[in-house]
């Protein structure tokens, strides 16, 4: 495939840029809360010989910065290692990078108990995040409370937010600033942008269709907190379940939620899971030849695509997992992988047998999630 020529890009730290990159990359999942990447920068390696100072001391492991591409911020990132690599010809750079988000990745909430009460998903993934420069930006307007949340000793800021959000439907994600925005599953991201069509939009792609992570029957199991109005049976041993009905042979699988519930958020659990397990085993992934849309915004994760594949019937409207940036030498292009956009939602499906038959069928990139 031939790639456009390279667009403008630079990685700015302490107020200055720097563009001579041999190579780039930037990568943002939704399954991971912060995105990461690399850069190498180069010089000619005889200028380095009577050097009596360290080169661009800006770029130091830990220094934080923004990386643009297209003109568009693509990412708030603090520098994780720098290698340097030297010989009589050429001098190079190794940098490793993360988001902001990346600290509460690998820290720890500073709390004293270790118990939260009464507390929106929210107003609790702030008090997780305190202290942290990546902050919490809460736009789900969620409204229901967790009555009991207990901090595990050791889980990371990350882990713990992902458990107080998951269980009602939200999603944590990182933004481009270094925040990690919180909401309702299915409304981050964009809506539909242009129809992605092989061999007008992409010329290299890959379909896969992949049924070990999915399972025809998915129970999850869990008790409420016990209250003066929510106690005894009413409170223990309550389930809720859902079936992938694309999944035509018995393969169960049982969880046990340790949060409080009630049945209704068990089965809303159980669907997410299983929705999570399709986006798992449906993807497709395109090569793009820019880092920006048709509209000239850089693609971006949670947007929306009507992707056309006839050779592997695929005519969905599919949603971008995760995006990777790619500069390399003279080439310039973004790898998306796109899932079906119930993949991370716990609405939708149910009812018909729209996801088609192991064997076969139509729509396939359409899951029935179905409750039991």
């Amino acid at each position: 495939m031939t790639y456009e020529e390279r667009g403008s890009y630079y990685i700015s730290v302490a107020g200055v840029n720097y563009g001579n990159m041999m190579k780039l990359e930037l990568r943002r999942s939704k399954d991971e809360m912060t995105c990461e990447g690399t850069i190498t920068l180069s010089w000619p390696g005889a200028e380095m010989f009577n050097a009596t100072t360290m080169p661009v001391q800006s770029l130091i492991d830990g220094a934080k910065g923004t990386i643009m591409l297209d003109g568009q911020l693509a990412g708030t990132v603090r520098i994780d290692s720098r290698t340097s690599h030297g010989t009589a010809d050429s001098f190079r750079l190794d940098l490793k990078f993360r988001g902001l988000s990346s600290s509460l990745v690998d820290g720890v909430p500073d709390h004293k108990t270790g118990q939260e009460n009464k507390k929106k998903p929210g107003q609790l993934a702030k008090k997780l995040a305190e202290g942290y420069d990546s902050k919490i930006e809460d736009k789900s307007n969620e409204g229901r409370q967790i009555e009991r949340f207990i901090i595990q000793e050791g889980e990371s800021v990350e882990r713990a937010i992902r458990r107080c959000c998951r269980e009602f439907g939200l999603t944590a994600a990182e933004n481009v600033e270094g925040n990690v925005e919180i909401t309702k599953k299915g409304e981050e991201g964009g809506g539909g942008g242009a129809p992605l069509i092989l061999g007008r939009n992409f010329y290299e792609w890959s379909v896969k269709r992949d049924i070990a992570p999915r399972h025809s029957k998915i129970k999850a199991k869990g008790n409420a907190v016990p209250t003066d109005k929510k106690y005894g049976k009413n409170a223990e041993e309550m389930m809720g379940e859902a079936i992938d009905s694309y999944v035509k042979f018995k393969k169960e699988m049982h969880m046990l939620i340790d949060t409080d519930h009630e049945k209704e958020t068990l089965k809303k659990r159980a669907k997410t899971e299983a929705r999570r397990r399709t986006a798992d085993g449906l993807n497709v992934s395109l090569t793009m030849s820019t880092w920006s849309d048709e509209g000239g915004q850089l693609w971006k994760v949670g947007n929306q695509h009507m992707v056309i594949i006839p050779v592997d019937g695929v005519n969905d409207m599919l949603m971008i997992k995760e995006i990777s940036f790619v500069l390399d030498r003279e080439e310039r292009y973004a790898e998306l992988t796109l899932c079906p956009k119930e993949g991370f939602g716990d609405e939708g499906g149910g009812g018909s047998d729209s996801g088609g038959s192991a064997a076969g069928g139509s729509n396939v990139f359409s899951p029935d999630i179905g409750g039991g």
